[in-house]
Formats: structure tokens, sequence, C-alpha cells
């Protein structure tokens, strides 16, 4: 048996440095890497069974397919590329390069998808994505604040007294930091919870505060508000390090404690003592990607932050507010060639559905997709359906036939981090990680890298994307090879970024126009309260598997289930276990009701990730809209209304 250094590419800040252990060339168990600081020999259950419920899943597709007449049929790769090059030359010349979208989702984030990039631009520039439907709105608020995000290393909340844990689950969708994060606490640091959600780090920590769901800004403008009233300020800070002061105390001035209180619903005593702890410090403060699902929601990130800056917790070890890192930030981007293009186009990516349908001068004819499942995944999904299914032609580059990928025309099957050579950024550390093949590609399964080159060379541009993954790896790295790191070194075994401070902002600089951290200035809200569509959907993620990446024995037709108050459910003369429907503005969906008395009365409560295939896709309820900022997804600010089945 021989064990090969690999990581796990799939959509989580883990980026598990992974050990695959192969015999007579099959893989037959993979481990978590001992040697990696950050995986500590650690694997979440769903990379421990990927073996079986993915590698080799009989859900596997392993050979390109066409789909003739409504159907799939097995053709050659020379038969697929010489039809994917000839739809992208015909729809080109027909209709002009932007009639054609690619989509590149972030079901593989490793360095050379960013050569996937520059094959669309040595194209000619096609339409492309912009936004996100993960973590922008948070980034950008945090940007106005710091002048650019930059996260305390996980390793850093060990020098912590307090760590509070906002809208975010680690012991679930984050166990490398979990497990720094009992550390601390053994090491004395006390874990506190924000989360409407009664989740399973809640259940853990030693203090748990459960607000209105969305109220996270009124939250931190209370606890702010108590360190005016009792004095507990960094004056030092706010006097030299800071900028917009008096314009933040303002608006914390306008508001009173008890009105806050009633936004939040936390009881006063509460927010004292909450207030008091964190103050103590040095106290860290690890957001999570439930705080980014508001239309507002960077103002949440401002004051959040604004509360880090008056007790004094900025740029200091155990202290900060930390939510993410930039997994392409250490590589070349410029590779991805924006200088070969003629034109292009962005198309938002939260509301990519709406974007298609209106899409005009030219309407988009083609879509070419990889490792995305946006049916899925993309609010309102039965308008993205629909656009989709509205489009000339599709052609789908991924492992699987799912929601998206089995509306395609044409499939080309791609290889996985066990069969690819890469390298992987994280953006829950800062380790860059290497991926080298385990085994040889299974069936005809090829690397993107491939299907791109071969794609070129149909097209008569295939100067511009040559090179090994070993060669373009070289040139991605430059940033990396400039700080005395070899490419042998990065594709031997992880590697932390030398250049990545462990405390961000110790020296008080700060990349904003003035220097220093700014404040905000303004705070605008609204009542969004529906009497028609009084409780708001909060859907998390799923314990057994990454977002849409559901496990060969979850393939199975059935019905969402949602939980849902018990004194609800009283009200609406629903019983534990009934089917019922839940409405939203955009769609409407026969879910199965679970009652539970740990949740708040303001909410209903399912995860996410489940197929329109399998009746289990929350995403038909949710409306498709843009953040103010950041072009995030808001997917909580959907409100739903339960009601029983006749």
């Amino acid at each position: 048996m021989k064990t090969i250094i690999t990581a796990c590419t799939r959509d989580c800040p883990g980026a598990c440095s992974v050990i695959a252990h192969v015999e007579d060339g099959k893989v037959v168990k993979l481990t978590g890497n001992r040697e990696h600081e950050f995986t500590a020999g650690l694997l979440c259950g769903s990379t421990k069974n990927y073996l079986k419920n993915h590698f080799y899943s009989s859900k596997r597709i392993l050979h390109p397919l066409k789909k003739v007449n409504g159907e799939w049929k097995r053709i050659s790769w020379e038969e697929a590329l010489d039809i994917a090059a000839c739809k992208l030359k015909e729809v080109k010349e027909k209709y002009g390069s932007t009639s054609i979208l690619y989509y590149q989702g972030f079901g593989a984030r490793t360095a050379l998808r960013i050569i996937n990039r520059r094959f669309f631009n040595a194209f000619g520039g096609v339409s492309t994505l912009y936004g996100t439907v993960c973590g922008g709105i948070g980034q950008a608020g945090q940007e106005l604040d710091f002048g650019e995000r930059i996260s305390h290393d996980p390793f850093d909340h060990l020098n912590s007294k307090s760590i509070i844990i906002w809208g975010r689950n680690p012991a679930v969708t984050d166990i490398h930091l979990w497990k720094i994060l009992k550390e601390a606490r053994k090491n004395g640091a006390k874990i506190i919870v924000i989360d409407p959600v009664k989740t399973d780090t809640a259940k853990r920590a030693d203090l748990y505060y459960q607000p209105s769901p969305g109220s996270d800004a009124f939250l931190a403008m209370a606890l702010s508000k108590v360190l005016f009233q009792e004095n507990l300020i960094d004056s030092d800070f706010i006097d030299n390090y800071s900028k917009n002061f008096e314009e933040y105390k303002k608006i914390i001035d306008g508001f009173s404690l008890d009105y806050l209180r009633d936004k939040c619903d936390i009881p006063v005593n509460e927010l004292e003592e909450l207030a008091r702890i964190y103050a103590e410090g040095p106290s860290s403060i690890i957001l999570g990607w439930g705080v980014h699902r508001y239309l507002k929601g960077h103002q949440t990130f401002r004051m959040i932050d604004a509360l880090a800056a008056i007790s004094g917790n900025i740029g200091i070890s155990g202290g900060g507010v930390s939510q993410g890192f930039e997994e392409f930030g250490y590589f070349d981007n410029s590779l991805e060639g924006t200088e070969l293009r003629y034109e292009s186009r962005k198309l938002p990516m939260p509301t990519i559905g709406d974007a298609i349908l209106k899409s005009n001068n030219p309407k988009i004819k083609l879509i070419f997709i990889s490792a995305g499942n946006p049916i899925a995944m993309s609010p309102n999904s039965k308008k993205v359906k629909k656009a989709f299914e509205n489009v000339d032609y599709m052609i789908a580059v991924d492992h699987i036939l799912n929601d998206t990928t089995e509306l395609a025309d044409l499939f080309l099957p791609a290889t996985t981090f066990l069969e690819d050579e890469d390298l992987l950024g994280s953006y829950g550390s800062n380790w860059i990680t290497p991926i080298n093949p385990a085994v040889k590609h299974i069936g005809e399964a090829r690397t993107e890298l491939w299907i791109f080159q071969q794609l070129a060379r149909r097209l008569g541009f295939e100067d511009k994307m040559e090179g090994t993954p070993k060669e373009w790896l070289s040139k991605l790295a430059k940033p990396l090879l400039d700080h005395g790191i070899s490419l042998e070194e990065l594709q031997k075994s992880p590697i932390r970024v030398p250049s990545a401070p462990k405390t961000p902002y110790k020296n008080r600089k700060f990349k904003t126009s003035s220097g220093k951290f700014e404040f905000i200035k303004e705070f605008e809200y609204n009542d969004n309260f529906n009497n028609e569509f009084s409780l708001r959907l909060l859907s998390i993620m799923p314990k057994k598997w990454i977002l849409s990446g559901i496990p060969q024995n979850e393939h199975k037709k059935g019905i969402l289930e949602i939980q849902v108050h018990p004194d609800i459910l009283k009200e609406m003369d629903i019983n534990s276990g009934d089917k019922s429907l839940l409405e939203s503005s955009v769609g409407r969906l026969i879910v199965k009701v679970i009652e539970n008395k740990e949740i708040r009365k303001d909410y209903v409560l399912t995860q996410n990730g489940g197929w329109i295939k399998y009746n289990k896709c929350v995403n038909i309820l949710t409306k498709d809209m843009i953040s103010e900022l950041g072009n995030g997804t808001p997917y909580n600010e959907t409100f739903v209304r339960l009601s029983k089945l006749n």
C-alpha cells in the first residue's frame, strides 16, 4: 500500500489535507493528514465516506454523454469535443461571444480553475458572473472598515479570553476550527454563541444567546451602548487610529437600550453580562455565513467591527473580527488573461435566473457550466430552471447528473481531487495545500485543464492554453515562489503562507483611504415584516453532506422536512409529522412539519442543498434579490406562511 498527499477541494473552509491510501491501483481509504497543523488528522464524515458516496459511486458519470431526443447517449471524447467546439464557434459567429455564459461554480476551488477563465478570455470574451451566493456581503462591509478583510489565524484564538461565535456552526461545518476552539476552552476561554438557531455548536457553548433572526446589527449596537454606558472603551484606539467615530457614536446615541433590546429580543441583563465579558479581552469574534444573508448585511458586519474597535480588540492577539480568508489571494490571478478578450459582460450570480431570462443584445444562447449546481443552490430555483431550459444549448463539466447538469445537451466527465494535480487555497485558514493524483483517471474522466486545452486546439488558440499542470502551477504560484517557497515544497506538503499575519492590524495601519479604521457613518433599516408571510425562512448546512453534494444513499424522492415551534403548530391545528403547505412570494412546497421547541417562534428551519428532482429544494421558496453591498445573496430575507393541507 502507498500513501499520497492530496486535498479535499469541495466548498468547505477546511480545505483538508488528505492522505489517500492506495492498493493495487485503487484508493481504499482516506484519512486526515496528521502532519498538517490545521487538518491534524481529522476528516469530516462526508470526506471519510467520499470513496463510496462519490468517487466510486455508481452515480458518477465516467464517459461523455450527448442528449438525443431527450435521452442520454454515450459518445467518444473526440465527438464530444468536436460538438462543444462547433457549438461555441457557431454561437459566437451568429450571436456574438457574449451570448455565451460561462458559469463557474464553487464546487471546486483550486489554482488551475483560474486557467478555465483564461480559455474564455482567449476565445474572445464571454458573459461571466459577478457577485456570490456565499460571503461577499460581509467582505464588502469589512473592506469599508479596514480597507481589506484579514482574519486572525485560527490558532490565534488560543490567546482569547472569550470567543464569540456569531451565526456560525463550526461543530458541524468547520471541525478543524472547532477543535481549536475546544482547546481554547480548555485553556480557560469562554465559548459564546450568538445564533437564532440552537446549533450543535450552541449546545456545547458556555453561553448561548438566541436573538431574533436579522437583528444582529441591533444586538451589536446594544453591546456597544453598554460599553459606552460603563466606560469600557479604548480611547487610545478611538482617538489615534480611527475615523468617523463621532458619526458612529451619534448613531448609537440615537437608540435607547430598551429599543435595541426589543429588536434583538435579548434581555438587558444578558446584554450587560455579554458586553462585560467581551470587554475584559482579549476577545475574538468569529462570524459565520448566517450573518451575511441579509439585504443590509454589510451594516451588521460594520456594527460588529465597531464593537471590536471601541473595546480595544482590534490589532491584538486573541482579538479581532474574523470571517474568512482569500483562497485565491496567493495565486497570480492575472493569468486568467483579461487582456486577451475583446468583449465581455457580467451577470449577477444571486439573480442569475432573472438575468438570463432578461438578457438582451445579445440574449444568452449557450451556457457552459463547471463545478456548479445553481438550479438547486440559487434563490428562486424554478425561475433559474426555466432560464436554463430556455437557453438553446448547454454544456456541463461535472462528476454527476444533478438538477442542473441533467438539463445539459452535452456532459463532459471531470476528474476529482484524487486524480488531479493542483494547488488549493483555503477560505478557512492561511494554508496552501497540494493536490496530487492518487490514481490514474477513472474511466474516461479528464481534468478541466485538459478539456479546455483540447477545445482551444480545435478553436485555433492552443498556444494561449498550452502547458502541463506543473508548468501552469509554477506560474500561478509565483506570488508564493517570490517568498522563497519552491513549487516542489508546495507540492510535497501543506505550507502556511509566510506573509499572512497571525494577528492582523497589529501596527494599527489600515488600507483605507485615511489609513485608519473607519467607523460606519450611516445606518438605515426597515421593518420588512409581512402579515401575509410572517415566518422567516432559515436554512442551514446539512450534517451528512456539503451543500448539494448529496451521497448516493440519499438520492431518493421524498419530502423536505421543516422544523417549527410547537406553539405555531398548535395555532394552526397542525400535528408534528403532518404534511403541510409552505409558501413564499415566489414559490410553494409540500413539506413535512417537525415540532422543535428549541427554535424561536418567528422562523421555520430547514436544511439547504436538496434537489428539485427529489422534492427537497428549499430554494424553490427563497426570493431572488441582491444585497445592497457586496453583490451577495440575502437568502434569509425570505418570509413564508405555513398552512394545513385540506
